[in-house]
């Protein structure tokens, strides 16, 4: 048969690849949000502020690590889904050609 072929475990491999490199960033997600300065133990008013400062640095809704792991796996998500979406198209496509080929060959 002529034309492009596909070899549909590559796909599914980079599929998992990608779902572990998500994996992976939801874990980091999990201990970004729960980032804390420790080492800011004295109890004054500076300390306080300055701990809530990290803190809301570390884990609050805009460039922290907490944002930018959540960002990572909303992307990685999109892809895998895109991924997945072209290999369903793709074997869809293969089956309907085989399907082609095999109706032709019983004609000629």
């Amino acid at each position: 048969m002529t034309g492009y072929v596909v070899d549909p475990a590559a796909p599914e491999n980079a599929i998992k690849k990608l779902e572990d490199i998500r994996d992976d960033s939801q874990a980091l997600l999990r201990q970004a949000s729960e980032v804390t300065p420790g080492e800011l133990v004295a109890n004054d008013s500076y300390t306080t502020k300055a701990r809530k400062a990290i803190q809301e640095r570390a884990t609050g809704q805009e460039g922290s690590l907490r944002a930018a792991a959540e960002a990572l796996e909303k992307k990685l998500t999109e892809k895998i889904e895109e991924y997945k979406a072209a290999l369903d198209e793709y074997r869809r496509s293969d089956e309907a050609a085989s399907a082609g080929v095999s109706r032709v060959e019983r004609e000629a």
